[in-house]
């Protein structure tokens, strides 16, 4: 057997393993991520997801909701649960994705809620607590920053009706018992496609969107109309003088 053979088996099993077996816990354990060979994980111009992704499950401060009119706020509600990426994106075939692998197509995580109602992942921070019942949400980003080539896709399960795995929700972190969170329950996109079909006629899963790089605020606007103003106020005032 060839090592990239063995190397796309381990991951498979690693899958498998992660999504439907349970590990002994003081709290809640979730597993999340994609179907292996089953979602297609597309970008905004309809081609496979590279390296550069990260695909992160959380959910927002306490009140806040997503929407397209406030996507400039979305980062600074955000509570990362956990995450899965590739830490070297530009070799993909290196054999180290911390649960994202771009050749293969899936994205795997397992992490505990726990007992305080906060997470065990590296990639949470320590302070935040994710409440029982509060809705969790998946972001796949290339950047959190609105730059040039910036492309998002927010998803979550909005209904439980007609749900394979758990519900989209934090459980109780005093639950000894494990959940599976599942991309082929969700169903409420906010932005990015979910379950569609892309321009060239091939069903995907999820789709990312690209996201447009934020106008100048109408106050900066003001603000530099107004600088503008007294400079030329300035200007005449000098050859008034001159004179």
């Amino acid at each position: 057997m060839n090592s990239s053979l063995l190397q796309r088996l381990l991951l498979t099993l690693a899958a498998l393993f992660a999504l439907g077996m349970p590990r002994p816990s003081a709290a809640s354990t979730i597993f999340w991520g994609s179907t292996f060979e089953q979602d297609v994980l597309f970008d905004a111009a309809g081609q496979p997801l590279g390296g550069e992704f990260s695909f992160e499950i959380g959910s927002f401060e306490g009140g806040f909701v997503p929407t397209m009119e406030n996507l400039n706020d979305w980062a600074a509600n955000w509570k990362v649960f956990d995450r899965a990426y590739d830490p070297t994106p530009l070799d993909a075939d290196d054999g180290d994705p911390e649960g994202w692998n771009s050749t293969e197509q899936f994205f795997v995580g397992t992490v505990e809620h726990t007992l305080t109602g906060g997470s065990d992942s590296p990639d949470a921070d320590p302070s935040d607590t994710f409440p029982q019942g509060e809705v969790i949400y998946l972001w796949v980003y290339n950047t959190k920053d609105r730059e040039a080539g910036t492309e998002w896709a927010l998803v979550t399960d909005g209904t439980s009706l007609g749900d394979n795995y758990s519900d989209w929700v934090y459980p109780d972190p005093t639950d000894v018992g494990s959940y599976d969170l599942l991309l082929e329950d969700a169903d409420l996109g906010i932005v990015g496609g979910l379950n569609g079909t892309s321009g060239g006629g091939q069903a995907y899963t999820i789709q990312t969107a690209v996201i447009a790089v934020p106008e100048p605020s109408s106050m900066l606007l003001m603000g530099v109309a107004a600088l503008t103003g007294l400079v030329l106020r300035r200007q005449r005032s000098l050859s008034a003088d001159a004179r």
